[in-house]
């Protein structure tokens, strides 16, 4: 039952998060159908996220020891580090992008330089949860608001610069954008079939494996078509190289 819940739940997410990539994707084609086009990209994300459901399902007991006393303070701090990640990271890459013409010079700065906005950023947030662990009530709720607010009003202007990107007709800009879009579409959908409360439902169990096979077959067979793929590495490069494995040759 729990590996039936978890096929059925993995072949609805992969057609969830697959919805972005299918507009980018039905845009370039005009002669395929925007349903087609979406089936395909399920079918090439369903593999992916069976895997990831079922690894999020055991990483659940360890996400026990974040429990107990003080876990909101640590989940807020958490989240604080991700937010700061991303900011900081899309910054990063967009001056590398504007100021460094050599692409493997500009790869290997980006990533020492993540490492170290990984570490430093992390020992900030882990002062800011001893700080506020160490405040009185009144004044942890006001800097949690504000760092929260803080936070949020970044991540929503770097996602604006995404979408941004995303529609313009600079094509390296859209495919990294979209490819952003995507890993986050596929996270959250993946954090969501792993609940716990889906762990036990029989129809998902009997409904979902042969709802994911003709999911499968289907999309394999429309993968097949030479120009999709090629549209799909082009506009959805995160769905390529999974859309290649399944492709029955």
């Amino acid at each position: 039952m729990r590996f039936g819940t978890a096929v059925g739940l993995a072949a609805a997410a992969a057609l969830t998060c697959s919805l972005p990539a299918t507009m980018r994707v039905s845009n370039a084609l005009a002669s395929e159908g925007t349903v087609k086009v979406w089936v395909a990209l399920a079918a090439a994300a369903l593999g992916p996220m069976v895997a990831a459901v079922i690894v999020l399902r055991g990483a659940r007991e360890g996400l026990r020891a974040f429990g107990g006393p003080g876990s909101a303070l640590r989940a807020f701090g958490v989240a604080l580090w991700l937010s700061t990640l991303l900011v900081g990271l899309s910054l990063f890459g967009s001056v590398l992008r504007a100021t460094t013409h050599h692409h493997a010079l500009a790869g290997v700065t980006f990533a020492f330089g993540a490492v170290a906005l990984a570490t430093g950023s992390a020992v900030v947030c882990a002062r800011v949860v001893s700080i506020l662990r160490e405040a009185p009530r009144g004044v942890r709720r006001g800097l949690a608001l504000a760092l929260g607010f803080v936070a949020c009003a970044a991540v929503a202007w770097v996602a604006i610069g995404f979408v941004g990107a995303a529609a313009s007709s600079d094509d390296p800009s859209s495919a990294a954008a979209g490819t952003v879009v995507d890993v986050l579409a596929f996270a959250l959908a993946a954090v969501f079939g792993a609940r716990r409360s889906f762990v036990a439902r029989r129809v998902l169990a009997l409904v979902g494996p042969p709802v994911a096979v003709v999911l499968l077959a289907v999309g394999a067979s429309t993968l097949k078509d030479a120009p999709l793929r090629d549209a799909i590495e082009a506009r959805a490069p995160a769905f390529a190289s999974a859309a290649s494995l399944v492709v029955f040759r």
